[in-house]
């Protein structure tokens, strides 16, 4: 048996097997896939590899530099919501403003623009919450959200890769043999940083959102060509996070406990690795596991992964942010996501 710890594909489907506080609704992942096959259909949804590279803010070369712009920013990519109570933080840069995630990769891309070697791990390194800060800035001098969580991961990776990998993230990627399923191994192993496990009814089972976020846009910037050509690419599972489980309860593809449901919507913290947490994340990995067999079944020769469900069920989930708010998200501080 697959190590849960190691595969958060194995993980997901023993956590929906005894989740007791989430269940996974057949009728609601069917309806889901009728939703996306219906939009792939009519070219509203684009399997297309390169839809990375046309957001505004990511790189769309494949130099050593454009790399390690990935491994930054997935190293930096977590907790962006916001309390009721709290300003937004967005940033607005080039005249396009940018709000939870791409506000800081535009604030990323402002800092290097002025000259200020924010991907050199020799510098970040050393970097300093102040400094930080100032360099991810938002509108009306709001700040990026956790700081010091942010410089506490910048110091950790930067050590790694000037002790492990000479400076740079492409001689850990040149080291994965083509294989995704290596490359997640070597991040979550050498990086603690992105090792997002938890315990879970006496088992360690792993989730590694961030990680696989990692593994999933190089892929997509280098369009599953040359070091990122994967042969075992669908095996990244989506990265379960807090919003992509509005859209599987916005398709009945997810139903809560009554007790689970009454605190989501008290609006209350949840601990990183509280038993209800790790169900929602791992019932999230087993929900689009079915989702795309099911689509794939319908599709023929043109197949889906999770990778691209993902990506969908976010965006739906923005793209109906008004109706999304009828249903609650887990609120969690961490670094993990």
């Amino acid at each position: 048996m697959t190590d849960l710890h190691k595969c958060p594909k194995s993980s997901g489907k023993y956590i929906a097997s005894v989740a007791e506080h989430v269940s996974i609704d057949e009728k609601g992942v069917d309806k889901c896939v009728d939703e996306i096959l219906a939009r792939i259909n009519d070219g509203r949804l684009s399997l297309k590899l390169n839809l990375y590279k046309k957001v505004g803010e990511h790189p769309t070369n494949v130099e050593d530099k454009d790399v390690d712009w990935v491994f930054l920013t997935s190293a930096l990519n977590f907790s962006f919501w916001k309390d009721d109570h709290e300003p937004q933080y967005i940033v607005t840069y080039k005249g396009k403003t940018q709000n939870g995630y791409m506000s800081m990769c535009a604030a990323i891309n402002r800092t290097l623009e002025e000259g200020i070697p924010l991907t050199d791990p020799e510098f970040y390194g050393k970097i300093t919450e102040t400094d930080l800060d100032k360099y991810f800035i938002g509108d009306d001098n709001v700040s990026c959200p956790m700081i010091k969580q942010r410089v506490d991961c910048l110091h950790e990776i930067a050590k790694v890769l000037l002790d492990k990998y000479q400076g740079s993230f492409v001689n850990c990627l040149k080291k994965c043999d083509g294989s995704a399923l290596k490359l997640l191994s070597m991040v979550t192993q050498d990086f603690p940083c992105f090792d997002d496990s938890a315990n879970y009814k006496g088992k360690k089972v792993a989730v590694h959102k961030r990680a696989q976020i990692l593994v999933a846009d190089l892929w997509q910037l280098f369009e599953g060509k040359g070091l990122c050509d994967f042969s075992d690419i669908d095996s990244i599972t989506m990265f379960a996070d807090y919003r992509v489980p509005q859209s599987l309860q916005y398709f009945g593809a997810f139903q809560y406990s009554e007790s689970l449901l009454d605190y989501l919507k008290s609006e209350q913290l949840l601990e990183s690795g509280d038993p209800r947490e790790v169900e929602i994340r791992g019932c999230s990995i087993e929900a689009v596991e079915r989702i795309v067999e099911i689509v794939n079944k319908y599709l023929g020769k043109r197949k889906v992964n999770a990778i691209q469900m993902d990506n969908f069920l976010w965006g739906f989930r923005r793209e109906k942010a008004e109706e999304m708010k009828a249903y609650p998200y887990h609120r969690v501080r961490s670094i993990f996501y």
